[in-house]
């Protein structure tokens, strides 16, 4: 899972995604009423990639990562 912050105009808002497909999805939502993503770029494989603690500007946005635990299912999961 990732945890991220997304600020902008001295709002901050925190999202969770399980999969990179709903990040990108979230990101579309997010800027399609300003600018469409596609003549800015796609930025999920960058933000995607972070470490816990870097941030991403994007479209006037600034995107922390609060936290990454990709693994935690399968310690808690199927036997």
């Amino acid at each position: 899972m990732l945890k991220i912050n997304i600020k902008k105009n001295n709002k901050v808002k925190v999202k969770s995604f399980v999969e990179k497909k709903e990040l990108e999805n979230y990101l579309f939502e997010l800027t399609v009423a300003q600018t469409p993503i596609v003549r800015a770029g796609n930025p999920t494989n960058n933000i995607w990639n972070l470490n816990v603690g870097s941030s991403y500007k994007f479209l006037g946005y600034t995107i922390c990562i609060a936290g990454k635990s990709f693994d935690h299912n399968s310690m808690l999961g199927a036997k």
